[in-house]
């Protein structure tokens, strides 16, 4: 096993809780186009690029193929428009519980960090959190061929600390992200009260986050 030498972060549901915001944007959106909102929505959702969350809402209501091209892209520019007007009134608070002071435990342990997340909004919600200082390597979702489960995100937040993946400890609270991850090759932490399957190890809340965990937990104490 490669000795760990840098920690990538997903966004929402990691660092922040901002997962709640687009999904209030999406519920949002389905209100305009008379789709039923269900919790199963609100539980598949999280983790999905934006176009694969209006095709999830779409399939939902057997509506797959009701709009175009031009017209998704419409309607997916209007939930971010939607959401990033949640993002405006983010502040520090927003900040999950633990996330604080395990950042400042790695910065001061030496350790680079990069942020993993195909968020467009990503640089603009780092600032509003206040984090700018914490996370000078934000992978450009705009470069991203392809999103999570695609491996490319972790790829291109390893690249960004000139390591490789394998040497990265990736953090992710979902399904398809812990599939991203564990497919570019980094040791895979799940944050989620829920099993993940394929992480490489789990804790229940970033209330557990602190770095003598997160090296027990991967089986390095002494990394």
């Amino acid at each position: 096993m490669a000795k760990i030498q840098g920690f990538l972060f997903d966004l929402h549901g990691v660092i922040a809780d901002s997962w709640q915001y687009h999904l209030a944007s999406w519920q949002a959106i389905a209100g305009e186009l008379d789709i039923p909102w269900t919790t199963n929505l609100a539980e598949v959702l999280p983790g999905m690029s934006r176009l694969g969350s209006l095709q999830t809402i779409l399939a939902s209501a057997n509506r797959q193929g009701a709009f175009t091209p031009a017209e998704m892209q419409t309607i997916t520019d209007h939930e971010n428009d939607l959401y990033r007007q949640y993002v405006a009134a983010m502040t520090p608070a927003n900040r999950l519980p633990g996330v604080t002071a395990f950042l400042n435990e790695l910065v001061a342990a030496g350790y680079p960090l990069a942020l993993a997340s195909a968020s467009t909004n990503a640089p603009a919600e780092i600032e509003r959190l206040q984090l700018t200082h914490i996370f000078q390597h934000i992978v450009p979702a705009g470069s991203l061929k392809a999103s999570k489960p695609a491996p490319d995100v972790y790829l291109a937040a390893a690249r960004l600390l000139d390591l490789p993946a394998t040497a990265c400890v990736a953090f992710e609270d979902t399904v398809t992200g812990v599939q991203s991850a564990k497919r570019a090759g980094c040791l895979t932490v799940a944050i989620n009260a829920d099993p993940l399957p394929g992480a490489d190890a789990q804790l229940p809340s970033t209330a557990a986050l602190s770095l003598p965990a997160v090296l027990q937990a991967l089986g390095q104490p002494d990394a």
